[in-house]
């Protein structure tokens, strides 16, 4: 029933709802990579030295633009849509040089704020500059959310207490 009611209220123009799955995603997307933004604000403050701080002017765009690629995605696309070699495709081919740039540069978003947050973390706990090779564990350990953050998350209390 709640589910009829949210479709019902978010009736875009052409009469269609937006899917319900999108709209769960973008707000899973927005907590997990606002997450990235809280933990390098807050490990900002831990680090003393203020040339290895991570720069923060661009961290609301790259949470944003995958959020907002979400809804549109899931808004202009039906729901059964598919593309096939086989020319039956129920896509607009023009929908699709659009998108595949649009979707690589919202992977890029993601990684690369996963890239700041791990370079963060580390930074906050050795004080001192980083190479990749420093954090690539915790890179790889907050790629691979639901696992990594059990080992990660005891790491990250120690540095804000």
């Amino acid at each position: 029933m709640f589910v009829c009611q949210i479709s019902f209220l978010l009736q875009i123009e052409l009469n269609e709802s937006i899917d319900f799955f999108g709209l769960q995603t973008a707000v899973f997307m927005g907590c997990f990579l606002s997450w990235f933004y809280f933990l390098i604000i807050g490990l900002n403050k831990k680090i003393k030295n203020e040339n290895l701080k991570a720069g923060t002017r661009n961290l609301l765009f790259l949470i944003i633009f995958p959020i907002l690629y979400i809804l549109i995605a899931f808004t202009i696309f039906p729901s059964d849509f598919n593309i096939s070699t086989e020319g039956d495709s129920d896509a607009d081919p023009i929908w699709l040089l659009v998108m595949f740039p649009v979707h690589f540069f919202s992977m890029f978003c993601i990684f690369y704020l996963i890239y700041k947050t791990a370079k963060t973390i580390k930074v906050a706990e050795v004080q001192k500059p980083v190479k990749f090779v420093d954090f690539a564990g915790e890179f790889f350990l907050l790629w691979f959310f639901p696992i990594g953050i059990w080992f990660l998350q005891p790491k990250i209390n120690k540095l804000a207490e």
